[in-house]
């Protein structure tokens, strides 16, 4: 299944009369993809209400401010949080969880392009905690008000499609650590983890994309001012803007072409011209759905059944589930 850009956009456009309001999360929303995924959202809906999670409360005040010039009917809240500490998940979440009965979307962006290991008191790399850890931690927390809107859905923005094979004792990257590593790894895990949940919140859809090269500050925080910038530059021709990249993920996270697990295949109106996308375990409309920015499927089912065969879901999901404890400990 491929999408064009115009068939995103036309999607956008009819979200005001289709989905008027909508309660998101947007987790590193101060900047870059997840900035721009927000602006585009707000200004798609008749009446959101979005909430804006990072720990740089300038730009966090500076995004609250654009987002209610540019649809001022919405309702919009930062939330300053450190999300590499979990403590402070825990509190954020609980806030959001006190004042929204339900959440409709809750999108992730998260971490950086590390080139060395930055490790924190726990051992364990700082990257790899926002990417992963972290982001795990707000799925499970909000879980709750999610399974409580009418049509929720999860998107993690990481490296859907770089899946491998994993090793079991190196989960947390503590004895074996690698730029490819630090990529392979958290793809993996997010993408067997999001299985595990479909399968057990079958009324959320999850998704995890990959965002393809988007000209943003990322390069710039992630390798510093000089490094980064010469390299920004020298990419810029390949690179989609940030704008582009918000409309699509709009699109991915409204469209109804990536329903939960537990959809009713006769249910919403026009439900009956939607093209159901194919999930990451190989079903049409199962829930999971490991995507190209465009909504292009980039699942190496030969990698996925490999996992599935040598039972590394469960083991990750009970991974994650102790180092969250300890993390937060």
């Amino acid at each position: 299944m491929t999408f064009s850009l115009y068939d995103a956009r036309k999607w956008n456009a009819s979200l005001k009369e289709k989905l008027p309001k909508m309660v998101a999360v947007f987790v590193g929303g101060t900047s870059g993809i997840g900035e721009h995924a927000a602006k585009h959202l707000a200004s798609a809906l008749e009446s959101p209400t979005i909430y804006i999670i990072g720990r740089n409360d300038a730009a966090g005040h500076r995004v609250v401010e654009e987002l209610k010039t540019s649809n001022p009917n919405g309702s919009y809240i930062f939330k300053s949080c450190d999300v590499c500490d979990l403590h402070a998940v825990d509190w954020v979440c609980s806030d959001i969880a006190g004042d929204q009965a339900a959440i409709d979307l809750l999108f992730l962006t998260p971490g950086a392009l590390a080139l060395r290991k930055q490790e924190t008191p726990s051992g364990i790399d700082r990257n790899h905690i926002l990417r992963y850890y972290s982001r795990m931690r707000f799925v499970y927390n909000l879980m709750p008000s999610l399974e409580k809107s009418e049509d929720a859905r999860v998107l993690s923005v990481l490296a859907a499609g770089k899946e491998d094979l994993i090793k079991e004792d190196n989960l947390d990257l503590k004895r074996h650590f690698s730029l490819a590593a630090s990529t392979s790894y958290p793809a993996t895990m997010t993408s067997v983890l999001f299985e595990v949940l479909a399968s057990k919140h079958p009324s959320i859809s999850f998704i995890h994309e990959f965002p393809g090269f988007v000209a943003t500050p990322l390069l710039k925080h992630s390798w510093g001012s000089i490094a980064g910038t010469m390299f920004g530059l020298l990419m810029k021709p390949l690179a989609m803007s940030a704008s582009e990249s918000g409309e699509w993920s709009v699109f991915l996270s409204t469209s109804p072409s990536f329903p939960p697990r537990g959809w009713n295949k006769k249910s919403g109106p026009g439900m009956e011209e939607v093209q159901i996308a194919r999930s990451s375990t190989g079903q049409v409309g199962d829930g999971v759905y490991l995507l190209n920015y465009d909504g292009k499927d980039v699942t190496n089912h030969g990698i996925m059944g490999q996992l599935r065969a040598l039972g590394i879901p469960s083991v990750v999901e009970k991974h994650t589930l102790e180092t969250m404890r300890l993390l937060s400990s």
